[in-house]
């Protein structure tokens, strides 16, 4: 999710590793999800050896220089595949990369994401069906732990139509709120100070 979340924010502008790592610290997402900011660089390492990304320039001299890096039309292309991909994910953490989701949002259309979506409910739903059928098959003989287990299981699967169900149903407001963050990305550098940034805000 990382890299999807650099090829993102590189689809919007150029910049360099500490930007984007200064803008998963101030939203704070790296306590609330997966995304670490100390990943970045290792993973701006990778996207730049598969060509995903390009270094464009460097800023200053010495250990203080940035390199400012640019998507690649290769990079486009990878970031749609990725965003698609995490959107047929499942929510199997309550720090789930999936509910970072406006990087997904903003690299599809509202039709791709409609289908993806239904299609998983489906697939959720398929799920669920196979968990009542456990469960009827062990009603005599599962333990205490095997009931607990699989009425767990039942929680976990219902949760995951019912957060997928409303994502749907509010389609439109969450690709508007998509693009509102997509344009603060773009009109804000996150590489300044915390005070600076929240001046620039709106």
């Amino acid at each position: 999710m990382v890299q999807l979340l650099i090829l993102y924010y590189l689809s919007l502008k150029s910049t360099h590793g500490y930007e984007i790592q200064k803008f998963i610290q101030l939203s704070e997402m790296d306590k609330w999800n997966n995304i670490q900011s100390g990943s970045i660089y290792y993973a701006m390492s990778k996207l730049e050896k598969n060509e995903y990304i390009k270094l464009i320039d460097t800023l200053g001299t010495g250990e203080k220089s940035k390199r400012i890096f640019a998507i690649t039309e290769k990079g486009r292309s990878h970031l749609k595949e990725m965003a698609m991909s995490e959107m047929q994910k499942s929510l199997w953490s309550i720090c789930s990369e999936k509910f970072l989701v406006y990087p997904m949002v903003a690299n599809l259309t509202k039709e791709e994401l409609s289908f993806t979506i239904s299609t998983h409910i489906e697939d959720l739903k398929r799920k669920e069906h196979d968990i009542e059928k456990w469960t009827k098959e062990k009603e005599n003989t599962a333990s205490s732990v095997e009931r607990a287990t699989l009425q767990l299981m039942k929680n976990t699967v219902c949760s995951q139509i019912a957060w997928h169900d409303v994502l749907l149903e509010n389609i439109d407001e969450t690709i508007k709120s998509a693009a509102n963050i997509s344009q603060l990305i773009k009109s804000l550098d996150f590489s300044k100070s915390a005070i600076e940034v929240q001046l620039q805000m709106p």
